[in-house]
């Protein structure tokens, strides 16, 4: 996320999920995710809430989102780290009309760019999507010959976790 506060970001579609030798090559870092979409509320933002665990290198972290589309692949977004104890009573608002999404991301670097690689699990098993966040909206990343063929899904609403969280 830049330091204005702004998110604008590219999803590709992978037509498969990368193999393990493949992941290595990238030096990618694993990071398993649980993500929470919480329920509206009279005084919730206008786009969606949501908590996560993440269980990477670093050890355990939680964290509070708060996103609103505001054009195109722009987003605003607010995030902050929680502690444990606020996640638990956070888990007690979740969205009863989206189920919890629990995925793998891998990081790496790649001609410049930071790039998220998320293996989805359970319901959403097979399925990848590699993200970019990018300074300009017209900016086109470099995706590594590796991944294998792809697909822009960046301005496809059911590519975004708020709408497979309904899957």
């Amino acid at each position: 996320m830049r330091s204005d506060g702004l998110e604008i970001e590219r999803k590709y579609l992978l037509e498969r999920v990368p193999s393990p030798d493949v992941l290595r090559t990238l030096e990618a870092v694993p990071t398993r995710i649980e993500q929470v979409y919480l329920a509206r509320t009279a005084d919730s933002p206008v786009g969606g809430r949501r908590i996560r665990r993440l269980d990477g290198p670093d050890g355990t972290r939680y964290s509070y989102t708060e996103k609103r589309h505001l054009h195109g692949i722009v987003r605003e977004e607010r995030e902050h780290e929680i502690d444990e104890a606020a996640f638990e009573r956070l888990l007690v608002e979740a969205d009863p009309m989206r189920k919890h999404i629990h995925k793998t991301r891998y990081v790496f670097d790649h001609a410049g760019s930071r790039l998220e690689l998320d293996v989805f699990e359970g319901r959403l098993a097979g399925l990848a999507i590699l993200e970019v966040e990018l300074d300009h909206e017209e900016d086109r990343p470099s995706i590594p010959d590796e991944l294998g063929p792809y697909r822009d899904v960046s301005e496809d609403p059911a590519y975004l976790n708020w709408n497979l969280a309904r899957r």
